[in-house]
């Protein structure tokens, strides 16, 4: 897919670049902060000996702020060896016409050409990041500290935004419409499901308030349910009726290779938070489709 943009000519005119000592722009950032957050936002991430190199506008003391009509989305993407689909990922991005997205890409240390990606398009990432981690969710969490946004969108890498997705003062928290992309490369239309029983829609396919919530590293293939259900059930998408943009979510990856493990997560979280009577609606679901499959 092509990206008709011109990119030098979008981040050149980006008005929402200011540049303050990182002393007053931590105490702006924290002035609205609550007793019900998890942590402390960010700048950039501590030294660690794992650092391979890190970059963007940041590491040149330019950062970005929401404004009243125009909130700042923060886009996070997270990814290792990526070489095949990180690109695609990142220009859809930056193919965006909404004036307010700030982009953070989190790479557990790729030894394929990832990183050589990542840096080409350094002039349009707002901070990007190269060291180990200890899982996916431990890079979401590592974005989620950096992130400034009011509202946050997790985008990994191999998903894209198909045309555009926000219009020009996005409803947070929210849902965008979703297809899923298949390894034989058809996709469908997902549509919502019943959040009581498991992720309503894809994950890539939701605004979230930035709440300043982490990621519970228990949890090693649903702890985005358990995120989502952390920041309330939303499933408002009204907003986006007008936008023929949509989420175009990879489903060749980390969650569908560990689809039991998955369940049996998907089936605790449900537990802690709606009980007995509908985990056993979830046992339920799971094995008819489970029947349904061995006789289709």
């Amino acid at each position: 897919m092509k990206y008709p943009i011109n990119l030098n000519l979008k981040i050149s005119t980006g008005h929402n670049l200011w540049k303050l000592p990182s002393d007053d722009l931590l105490k702006f950032i924290q002035s609205d902060k609550t007793s019900l957050d998890e942590f402390d936002t960010l700048l950039f991430l501590p030294p660690k000996k794992s650092r391979i190199d890190e970059g963007g506008f940041r590491k040149n003391g330019y950062f970005k702020k929401s404004f009243k009509n125009n909130p700042l989305i923060t886009v996070i993407t997270v990814v290792y060896n990526g070489e095949q689909s990180i690109e695609g990922t990142i220009l859809s991005v930056l193919s965006q016409n909404y004036c307010n997205l700030e982009y953070i890409i989190i790479d557990g240390g790729s030894t394929d050409q990832t990183l050589g990606i990542i840096k080409k398009y350094n002039f349009a990432i707002d901070y990007w990041i190269s060291e180990k981690d200890d899982g996916i969710y431990d890079a979401m969490n590592k974005a989620c500290r950096l992130a400034m946004g009011k509202g946050l969108i997790f985008l990994n890498s191999g998903d894209k935004f198909i045309d555009q997705v926000f219009k020009k003062k996005p409803k947070i928290p929210s849902i965008i419409p979703c297809h899923v992309l298949e390894k034989d490369k058809k996709n469908w239309i997902k549509k919502l499901s019943d959040p009581k029983c498991g992720m309503p829609t894809s994950h890539q396919a939701m605004i979230f308030s930035n709440k300043k919530i982490l990621y519970d590293l228990n949890y090693k293939v649903s702890s985005d349910y358990d995120f989502y259900l952390k920041h309330g059930i939303f499933l408002n998408l009204n907003y986006n009726a007008e936008l023929s943009g949509y989420v175009l979510y990879d489903n060749c990856g980390f969650s569908k290779k560990n689809r039991f493990k998955r369940d049996m997560e998907t089936l605790k979280i449900i537990n802690k938070y709606f009980g007995l009577y509908t985990s056993i609606k979830f046992i339920k679901k799971r094995l008819l489709k489970l029947i349904l499959s061995v006789f289709s």
